[in-house]
């Protein structure tokens, strides 16, 4: 078996915990890569939700998946905190886990795990939104997400958009401070495709990470649809989203 471990230093500056996995999994006669190999069998992801976006993108083209231990705050995608990393190691090794498949979306030639954005911080700007080739209206607003039932739980939440079950198919396309009051988040199908065009420049924000321009223009426009890739995150407790929402004091 071959085991990757990918470490936020900014969380573990002196890399002791890293230190401590690594020892534990060699000690188990487990195979070790520090980094992001792509023969690995799974990767052990040392820090928050950020650092587990970051390698989900890399991950689902491989099909790796990914355990997450906690060194951040919020950890929605992690399976455990880190006093109990070692623990749910020996778990997995045991084949005591399971693997969730989470829907992914692709914009631009990249992947989100959470949420593709285009807008900007700080000014109305407007859009025309599009599912599957129709007009569906014209918004007034600082943006506009489309995001995954994972990212239900990030920047759309805060927005004002729905929960939605991690494992289902679907997106939440939400505006963010609609100058209208009639503009609400709208739930579509997994196999509903939404194409984005802005009147004025704005900001394209994949999973927190800018990656570009969205130029203006009638026959310009952000596609934003399902990825053939899923995010495999392993589980060895599995939680239901409510539990995790208490937890983390979201409820």
């Amino acid at each position: 078996m071959i085991v990757g471990i990918i470490t936020n230093k900014e969380k573990d500056p002196a890399l002791s915990y890293t230190a401590q996995v690594r020892d534990f999994l060699m000690g188990q006669g487990v195979n070790i890569s520090m980094g992001c190999t792509t023969d690995a069998d799974f990767w052990v992801v040392l820090g928050g939700d950020g650092t587990m976006l970051r390698c989900a993108h890399i991950a689902a083209i491989h099909d790796i998946p990914l355990l997450g231990i906690n060194l951040g705050t919020l950890g929605f995608l992690t399976d455990a905190e880190k006093h109990d990393g070692l623990d749910v190691l020996a778990k997995v090794l045991a084949n005591e886990y399971e693997t969730e498949e989470r829907m992914m979306l692709e914009a631009t030639g990249r992947l989100a795990l959470n949420d593709v954005f285009v807008g900007a911080a700080g000014g109305l700007k407007t859009f025309d939104l599009y599912v599957n080739d129709h007009l569906l209206d014209t918004i007034r607003a600082d943006g506009i997400i489309v995001a995954t039932p994972t990212g239900s739980t990030a920047y759309s939440l805060s927005a004002g958009g729905p929960l939605l079950m991690p494992g289902s198919q679907m997106m939440v396309i939400t505006p963010v401070c609609s100058h209208s009051l009639s503009t609400r988040p709208l739930v579509i199908g997994a196999g509903d495709a939404v194409r984005i065009v802005a009147h004025q420049a704005c900001h394209i924000v994949i999973d927190g990470e800018h990656i570009g321009e969205a130029q203006p223009g009638p026959d310009i426009g952000i596609c934003v649809r399902k990825s053939t890739h899923n995010a495999k995150i392993i589980k060895t407790a599995p939680a239901h989203l409510f539990d995790v929402l208490r937890k983390k004091k979201f409820l």
